[in-house]
């Protein structure tokens, strides 16, 4: 090991280098770069395969219809994306069916990878600048957090991603907020557009939204502008209620958007996500009862929240965050009531969906991303047995090739049962059903 010269620092500097050097030994026994190298290749593999798996079946398949949805049949929901994809695919090559060859498909695959990969990245990036990298971990190993797009192939592709990222904008936005780095009316606008762009991919944005408008509340309070704050919320909340109501298509959106696209797809079915084009929000409730009295089902996405919440009740119980949670909005009761409508928004998207998977990974993200923003503004130290934790970890050998395989076995059990009509699948499998 290479000395450290002592000479010219004082005992602090000393003090604080000892123990980012001992940090820094000790993580490098728990999280090896061979364990890193690791995790990325799992996730590269299991990424290329389910990209194959989506390319083969393009553009026949629920994945790909959602992403064609455009305003080529009238302005819809969930349009802007396949809208841009409609731009991009003139300007492209034409299709070559006959060898397989669709030079749409193949660009939209790559830049979604890169994307994905942006994504863990600036998001292990932030996280770690708040959590320790221990916690950080087990957030990343989870099969329904971060790795659910490559854990459950009929995710990859899907516009969930779009999504988790703009959540991470809006927690990055409100820190800056809430740290007197940005301006309170400028970090407002911008979180409308990001909002505005949210709705305009995917209506779901509208559920995990609150959280962080709470977190925007906390900075309205601070400048004694509550008021300001409830009428911007209240308009943007309106809106896009409205937006999701009234902008659902109808028969005439389906037919013409389908002939739009068969233009250069002859062969597009429109047999799947665009038979949902015109659907009421009261028929989907009413489909999705049905899942709801199933009990294999509802077992299944019970023990798929408990899954996916595991990591999430690690990093909670490590930093302890309702102190803080309560002291930055102890500045207005009205904060504290729509704390909890806020908290239990994302849940009800499980009681008017059925895509139990989808929406329970992304609503533990934005929890995720909200207790990061918390933090970031309100530090707590980690608790004293995740010391103890890491310790074991790093003197114990067997303790980590145990940690190792627990992390492997628990990053690819994702498994979600999903009610169909009869004839079709009943289960639809995620990575380990394949690997049998």
């Amino acid at each position: 090991m290479r000395p450290v010269h002592t000479e010219g620092l004082s005992s602090a500097t000393l003090t604080q280098e000892s123990r980012t050097l001992k940090r820094t030994l000790q993580h490098k026994h728990i999280l090896s770069p061979a364990s890193i190298s690791l995790y990325i290749l799992i996730v590269s593999a299991l990424a290329i395969y389910a990209a194959a798996v989506l390319y083969q079946f393009f553009p026949n398949m629920y994945t790909w219809e959602e992403l064609l949805i455009s305003y080529e049949g009238g302005f819809i929901r969930r349009g802007l994306i396949g809208q841009l994809l409609y731009l991009a695919d003139r300007l492209l090559p034409r299709p070559l069916p006959a060898y397989r060859l669709y030079p749409l498909a193949l660009c939209y695959l790559v830049l979604y990878c890169v994307l994905l990969y942006g994504f863990l990245y600036f998001s292990h990036k932030k996280l770690t600048d708040v959590f320790d990298p221990l916690v950080v971990a087990f957030l990343f190993i989870s099969p329904a957090l971060f790795l659910l797009p490559v854990t459950d192939r009929y995710v990859f592709g899907r516009k969930d991603l779009f999504i988790a990222i703009l959540l991470l904008c809006m927690a990055q936005l409100c820190v800056k907020c809430l740290k007197k780095e940005a301006s309170l009316y400028a970090a407002t606008l911008l979180l409308s557009i990001l909002f505005a762009t949210g709705m305009l991919i995917h209506e779901m944005i509208l559920f995990y939204v609150p959280l962080f408008a709470v977190l925007l509340g906390a900075a309205y309070a601070r400048e004694k502008k509550i008021g300001q704050w409830l009428c911007i919320t209240g308009i943007l909340f309106a809106a896009a209620l409205l937006f999701a109501v009234v902008f659902a298509g109808d028969m005439d959106t389906r037919e013409a958007l389908c002939a739009s696209w068969r233009q250069n797809y002859p062969e597009l079915t429109c047999q799947r996500a665009f038979r949902f084009i015109g659907v009421s929000l009261s028929d989907n409730i009413l489909m999705t009862s049905v899942h709801h009295r199933n009990w294999f089902t509802m077992g299944s996405v019970f023990l798929g929240a408990v899954l996916s919440a595991l990591p999430l009740l690690f990093l909670w119980k490590a930093y302890r965050p309702y102190e803080a949670v309560r002291g930055m909005l102890s500045s207005s009761i009205l904060l504290r009531l729509a704390f909890w409508p806020a908290v239990a928004a994302p849940f009800l998207l499980s009681v008017i969906a059925n895509d139990f998977g989808r929406h329970i990974s992304v609503a533990f993200i934005s929890y995720v991303f909200f207790l990061y923003a918390v933090l970031a503004v309100q530090p707590r130290p980690a608790a004293p047995w995740l010391r103890t934790l890491k310790e074991s970890l790093a003197a114990s050998p067997r303790l980590r090739c145990a940690a190792y395989l627990f992390a492997i076995v628990y990053g690819l059990c994702w498994r979600m049962a999903h009610h169909q009509p009869p004839g079709e699948s009943y289960i639809i499998p995620g990575v380990l059903f394949h690997l049998q």
